[in-house]
């Protein structure tokens, strides 16, 4: 059973949890057949291997169930990317096309593999030794009742797991050699560190299979390693964290203009906030608020955009999303924790329940922002006092 591109929907983070919780778990892992390459700094492979996974010692298992999990662990949109295929690389000789090759022959096929690895080989840039994992698995997926039971299923979902991770020298130095029982220096101690980058293929969505989508994980934001969603995937990652909320801040402040005061960016702030908290209560979806075309001019008529600025709305909206169409998600465009105040000269960090402690006034013709100070005040460790002035001087102040 696959899912149509016509209804097909993005992998959440209920569907990550289950197949990390369901196939790579060390008790009943579910991934039967590996192949590795180990390459090293001048892009030479030094060695391959191929193993069955349930022979590997408990140990080794509980290791690469450890990888396995990291693969596919983080956050949407800065950890984790939903990859759909286009319809080019689905048609003999397309990226996809190879992928779903690969995964149909359960990893069986050496000519395939050799030629996976010399794709990632050719495309990965990093600077030194990296351990291309490549995992086959078979989830029997189990039918879910109303009563939260599980039956058993006709349906199979079989995937393919990359993990490309770095191999550091663990010891350089003096170590304790227990059998000898003194210090020698060793420095020929490489381990496997947890993954750079990783895909699973195809996509788990609609608790099934999905061809035409593909799950991409990397460690560090600020490097993803897009050459290998490139060349390997042959599609593109959409917008990072920091880059949807550059989008985010360029349609509020474009959309408002003028009337972009500190107290309407706080309202959609808590505005966004409760959005969230109402998504957690839904206990039939674990899907991320999405905030399309549609939700952001919601967002900016409950918030005090008046009708010119919403007509205007459109074409900012457009201008400032670009060719990347995938909605922002709220999670990642504001801070549930603080709301954060900076100029050139000064930063200050608000908890969010907070917020409304914070105002706004006018003092000699002069907008301020104005904090009550509390008997808990510090200022570089050190308490102060509160320095309370008669309350007639305070009334002509505001005068």
């Amino acid at each position: 059973r696959f899912v149509s591109q016509e209804i097909r929907r993005i992998m959440d983070k209920k569907s990550v949890s289950e197949i990390k919780t369901k196939c790579f778990n060390r008790q009943n892992c579910r991934i039967d057949r590996m192949r590795a390459c180990y390459v090293n700094e001048e892009k030479e492979k030094r060695s391959t291997f191929h193993d069955m996974f349930l022979q590997l010692a408990d140990e080794e298992q509980t290791k690469y169930c450890e990888i396995f999990k990291r693969s596919m662990s983080g956050k949407f949109g800065r950890n984790l990317y939903n990859v759909e295929f286009p319809y080019a690389e689905e048609v003999e000789g397309g990226h996809q096309a190879f992928l779903y090759q690969l995964q149909q022959s359960e990893l069986r096929d050496d000519t395939l593999v050799e030629q996976f690895f010399d794709r990632v080989i050719g495309s990965y840039t990093f600077p030194g030794k990296y351990l291309i994992l490549l995992s086959h698995g078979v989830y029997d997926i189990p039918m879910k009742m109303k009563d939260g039971a599980e039956l058993d299923s006709e349906y199979v979902y079989s995937f393919i797991l990359c993990s490309i991770c770095p191999v550091e020298l663990l010891h350089d130095g003096l170590c304790y050699d227990k059998a000898e029982q003194t210090f020698r220096n060793r420095t020929d101690d490489w381990g496997v560190k947890n993954p750079e980058t990783a895909f699973l293929f195809p996509a788990y969505n609609f608790r099934n299979t999905d061809i035409h989508s593909a799950l991409y994980f990397t460690r560090h934001p600020e490097e993803r390693h897009e050459e290998i969603a490139v060349d390997v995937l042959g599609t593109e990652l959409s917008r990072t964290e920091k880059d949807q909320q550059n989008v985010f801040r360029e349609i509020i402040e474009t959309t408002l203009s003028g009337d972009c005061t500190f107290e309407t960016i706080r309202n959609i702030n808590e505005d966004l906030k409760e959005m969230i908290e109402e998504n957690k209560k839904d206990k039939e979806t674990d899907d991320q608020v999405a905030l399309d075309k549609n939700e952001m001019k919601k967002l900016l008529a409950r918030n005090g955009a008046n009708d010119e600025q919403l007509h205007q709305f459109e074409r900012i909206y457009d201008e400032a999303v670009g060719d990347d169409t995938t909605p922002l998600l709220a999670e990642n465009v504001q801070s549930q924790k603080n709301l954060v105040v900076k100029s050139l000269t000064m930063k200050l960090d608000v908890k969010s329940e907070n917020a409304g402690l914070v105002e706004t006034r006018v003092i000699d013709g002069r907008e301020y922002l104005l904090i009550p100070i509390a008997d808990d005040i510090e200022v570089n460790g050190i308490k102060i006092r509160q320095n309370l002035q008669p309350e007639s001087v305070v009334e002509n102040t505001e005068a």
